[in-house]
C-alpha cells in the first residue's frame, strides 16, 4: 500500500521520540509502536476522533503508544478519551496516573486499526463564559454588578496539597497550617490492610487522628485512591477510587459535594472506560498540574515565590503539593515554613481553601452569566444563570456591586423579596458591595436611592 511521505517520515520521527510532523488535523498527536513494528496511517474521522491503521500482525503482540495534546490549541478533552477497535468494541488502555493523555494500547493479533475518540458528556462539554458575561454595567444609574473572580475580592486562589496520608501530616503539617491560619488538602490512601500483603495502611493506623482532623472542618480530605497501587482492570480501578471515596465520606461526612481525585504518580491504570466514567460515578474531579515542593527538585522556595507571584498577576489558582515533611521526608520543615511565610506576605490578596472548595467556586463562576432585567434610578434587577449541579458545586458565588458617589445603597433581595445579608467595603476610594448567593439560576434586585 502506497503511503504519503509525511506519514512515513512522521511515524519514524515519533518512534525515535522527536515528534510527529503531519497534517494539521494530527498536529500535537504523537503515535508509534512501543513494541513491534509496522507502518501506521492516520485518518481524522471528526472532532476528537482519530483512526490509526496498520497491517494486522500474525505473530507476537504489538503495543501502540499514543500521546494526546493536553495543552495548547489542539488540546483533547483527556478525561473523555477511550479507544475502540474497528467494530467499536472498547479496548483496554494503560495510562500513567498523572499523565492520562499518554495511552499505551496492547494490540491482539489480527487487529488492523483502532479509533481514538473522545465521548462528549451528556449535555455537552462545559462552555466557559467570559469575564464580560459575568459583568453588568447599568447605564441608567451608573451602578454595576459582577461575579467576583475570587471570594473577598482576592486576586488569586492558593491550595496546599499533601499526598499519601503520612504521619507527618498529622504531627507537623496540621499544627503548622493552623498556626499560620492556612487550610490544606490531604490526599489520603484510606484503604484497609489487605490479606496476604505486607503493606500497612498509614491512614487506618491513625484513623482516630484523621477523624479528629476532619471533624474540625478547616482542612479537606481528598481521594488519592485506596492503596496507591494503580489497577489492572475496570473492576480494580472502580474499587480503588470508589472505596477511597466511601471511606473519606464516612470520616468527613460534611464533605458532601465534589471531591478531588489524584490517581498518584508512579501508578499505572488499565481500563476500557473513560476517566469521566469514574469521576461522575463517584462524584470526583481530577486534579493535576501543581508545583512539586519536595527538596529533590531544588530551589523550591524561589520556585514557589515565582509561582505565587505569577498567579497573583494573572488572577489564577496557584497549586502546590508536598509529600512527607520533616527529617528524612520529601521536604524539610524549613522548606515548608518558608513557603508558609511567603504565602502570608500576600494574605490579603489570596484566597486559601481546600481544593474541592476552590474548584467548585471556579467551575460555578466560569459557567455563570449575568443578565440585566430592569434598571432605573432606584435600583436594578438582574438574573444569574448557572450551569453546574448545585448538589455537587455547593460553594456560594460572591457578587460585587459598585455605585457612583451620588447613589446610596439600600438593600439586596431575591425576586421573592427576601433580603440578603451584605457588606460594604472601601477599596481604592471605591465603595464595593459584597454578598453571597447560592450557585443556582435565580433573579435578584439591588435597591438604592439618589
Amino acid at each position: 500500500m502506497e503511503l504519503p511521505l509525511r506519514v512515513l517520515f512522521g511515524n519514524l520521527l515519533m518512534i525515535f521520540g522527536v515528534g510527529l510532523a503531519s497534517a494539521e488535523e494530527f498536529e500535537g498527536v504523537k503515535y508509534g509502536f512501543e513494541e513491534g513494528s509496522g507502518v501506521i496511517t492516520a485518518e481524522r474521522l471528526g472532532a476528537y476522533r482519530l483512526r490509526l491503521g496498520f497491517e494486522p500482525s500474525s505473530g507476537s503482540q504489538r503495543v501502540l503508544r499514543v500521546d494526546l495534546p493536553e495543552s495548547g490549541p489542539k488540546t483533547w478533552p483527556i478525561a473523555d478519551v477511550r479507544v475502540v477497535d474497528m467494530d467499536g468494541d472498547p479496548l483496554a488502555v494503560r495510562r500513567p496516573g498523572i499523565e492520562w493523555g499518554k495511552l499505551t494500547i496492547p494490540l491482539a493479533s489480527g487487529i488492523g486499526g483502532i479509533v481514538v475518540e473522545a465521548l462528549e458528556p451528556e449535555g455537552g462539554w462545559p462552555v466557559r463564559t467570559s469575564a464580560r458575561d459575568r459583568l453588568i454595567e447599568d447605564q441608567a444609574s451608573g451602578a454595576s454588578v459582577r461575579i467576583s473572580a475570587w471570594p473577598g475580592g482576592r486576586d488569586a486562589a492558593l491550595s496546599f496539597r499533601f499526598d499519601d496520608s503520612g504521619p507527618s501530616h498529622l504531627d507537623l503539617v496540621d499544627p503548622l497550617l493552623r498556626e499560620h491560619g492556612f487550610r490544606g488538602t490531604f490526599m489520603v490512601n484510606p484503604g484497609p490492610d489487605e490479606p496476604g500483603s505486607r503493606r500497612r495502611s498509614a491512614f487506618q493506623e491513625r484513623l482516630d487522628d484523621w477523624k479528629a482532623l476532619a471533624g474540625r472542618g478547616d482542612h479537606e480530605l481528598a481521594n488519592h485512591t485506596a492503596h496507591h497501587r494503580g489497577a489492572g482492570s475496570d473492576e480494580e480501578m472502580d474499587a480503588e477510587i470508589g472505596l477511597a471515596a466511601e471511606i473519606i465520606r464516612q470520616v468527613a461526612p460534611h464533605q458532601r459535594g465534589i471531591m478531588a481525585l489524584n490517581l498518584g504518580g508512579g501508578t499505572t491504570w488499565t481500563t476500557t472506560q473513560t476517566l469521566r466514567y469514574y469521576l461522575e460515578k463517584h462524584r470526583q474531579f481530577d486534579i493535576s498540574g501543581s508545583l512539586g515542593m519536595d527538596d529533590v527538585y531544588g530551589g523550591r522556595i524561589e520556585a514557589f515565590r515565582r509561582h505565587l507571584e505569577t498567579h497573583l498577576e494573572r488572577g489564577l489558582w496557584a497549586r502546590v503539593h508536598y509529600h512527607g515533611i520533616g527529617e528524612g521526608e520529601g521536604a524539610s520543615e524549613a522548606n515548608f515554613r518558608a513557603a508558609l511565610a511567603i504565602a502570608a506576605e500576600h494574605w490579603d490578596r489570596i484566597w486559601n481553601a481546600g481544593m474541592a472548595e476552590i474548584h467548585a467556586y471556579q467551575t460555578a463562576r466560569d459557567g455563570a452569566r449575568l443578565t440585566l432585567l430592569e434598571s432605573g434610578v432606584e435600583g436594578m434587577e438582574f438574573r444569574v444563570e448557572t450551569s453546574t449541579n448545585p448538589d455537587l458545586y455547593k460553594v456560594p458565588l460572591e457578587i460585587e456591586g459598585r455605585f457612583p458617589a451620588e447613589r446610596q445603597f439600600v438593600k439586596v433581595e431575591t425576586s421573592e423579596g427576601d433580603e440578603i445579608a451584605s457588606s460594604m467595603v472601601s477599596k481604592e476610594n471605591t465603595r464595593i458591595l459584597r454578598f453571597e448567593i447560592p450557585p443556582v439560576t435565580a433573579s435578584y434586585r439591588l435597591a438604592y436611592r439618589p
